[in-house]
């Protein structure tokens, strides 16, 4: 049974330390294969999500995991061993499966086992040896149905991140999305009197805007439910 996934709405998003960021969602299609509930033996495929925008900073992770190998209905290319057991949790989020595809790193897909009308936000990232999740580009937000996958697409637009790979994805609520990139956004964004050219002002301010970072971090982390994973 071939099921088509209704078009998601454009979305404006104002970062609190930054300039307005455009989330736009691409068209949902549904895939050629059997729309089943997400706790069926073999994963159900049915929709998902893009980005613009700059952003600068890291955060370190919650969860992780690849996705590898499992069988099921009919599958596009680059997704026939896809693994979307819902294996990911945070709370608010619930149990989410999620994999790449192994033909385009921005070509994602996610099995829900919610379904919630406030927005469930995907983030690509680069995620280095030590663990550390940078922003490659802006979010894509969808409303998750359960036992329906959702296709997309991610794209890096962050300027001078182009040559990482997009190898990792931070998910979380659409409300989220303020304190995250507040976090993100606290080293480039950093002011003060004394430091009148921002963080590169001198090592004293370089320290300041750091200091003000893992701040801002911490307090996204300690209130805002996430899942940061790697993906490759």
């Amino acid at each position: 049974m071939k099921k088509i996934v209704p078009l998601l709405f454009l979305i404006i998003f104002t970062s609190a330390c930054d300039a307005p960021q455009r989330n736009r969602m691409i068209n949902n299609v549904g895939m050629n294969g059997v729309q089943q509930p997400s706790n069926s033996s073999s994963n159900p495929w049915g929709t998902a999500v893009t980005t613009s925008g700059t952003t600068t900073g890291t955060t370190t992770g919650t969860t992780s995991g690849a996705s590898t190998g499992s069988s099921g209905p009919q599958r596009p290319a680059g997704f026939e061993n896809c693994d979307l057991s819902a294996k990911h949790y945070a709370a608010v989020i619930g149990y989410i499966g999620i994999c790449q595809s192994t033909l385009d790193e921005t070509s994602v897909a996610v099995n829900s086992t919610i379904t919630d009308t406030n927005r469930t936000c995907l983030i690509p990232t680069y995620k280095d040896q030590a663990g550390k999740s940078t922003y490659l580009g802006q979010p894509q937000c969808f409303a998750p149905q359960q036992g329906v996958v959702t296709m997309g697409k991610l794209y890096k637009t962050r300027p001078g991140y182009g040559q990482h790979p997009i190898n990792g994805i931070m998910i979380m609520k659409e409300r989220s999305l303020g304190a995250y990139f507040t976090c993100m956004d606290a080293y480039v964004t950093f002011t003060h009197p004394q430091c009148p050219y921002g963080a590169k002002t001198s090592q004293y301010c370089d320290q300041m805007a750091r200091n003000l970072m893992t701040l801002k971090c911490d307090n996204f982390k300690m209130d805002n439910p996430y899942i940061d994973l790697r993906l490759r």
